[in-house]
């Protein structure tokens, strides 16, 4: 997958939630570190102890960014789990370099990668369905895409918005 420029996590920065684009806007005051979301105003406040490191602050947004994912991954489940027949055992987010997502078989496990938080909910939409898709078939076949046409026609579309976009 493409990488981007190392953040340097200041005021101005652009950054994604979910495909859309938010300016950063850093705020040093003592107190909890947190992030807020102002959607109306395309604005993500990162709030920092005065003097907090780039390293900090990125650890701050990414444990935000993990949260937004907890949030919607339960409901895609919901509603994919029951329309494939198959159920994950867990699941769970980490930082993952060259994959979206991975799938476990033999436990029933599902990893998807943290950056799927800044990319279009369809596309983690997509890759959660893939994963499930993973529990009937492990190898990107015939038979598999056969499952992905199935359940979900536009698979497609979204795996190569993925492709294409940034980390």
């Amino acid at each position: 997958m493409p990488r981007v420029q190392k953040r340097e996590m200041v005021t101005g920065e652009t950054h994604y939630v979910f495909g859309r684009e938010y300016q950063l806007e850093v705020i040093e005051r003592p107190g909890r570190q947190e992030i807020l979301l102002w959607e109306d105003r395309d604005r993500l406040q990162l709030f920092v102890n005065p003097g907090t490191d780039t390293e900090k602050r990125l650890k701050v947004l990414n444990e935000w960014y993990r949260e937004q994912l907890k949030g919607k991954i339960p409901d895609f489940l919901n509603k994919w789990q029951p329309i494939i027949g198959k159920q994950v055992n867990d699941w769970g987010i980490k930082k993952m370099k060259t994959q979206w997502g991975s799938c476990n078989i033999t436990k029933g496990r599902i990893w998807l990668n943290l950056e799927l938080a800044k990319k279009p909910i369809e596309c983690l939409e997509y890759v959660l369905v893939h994963e499930l898709v993973h529990l009937w078939e492990r190898y990107h076949n015939e038979k598999f895409r056969g499952y992905m046409d199935k359940y979900l026609p536009q698979w497609q579309q979204y795996r190569d918005i993925l492709d294409r976009e940034l980390l």
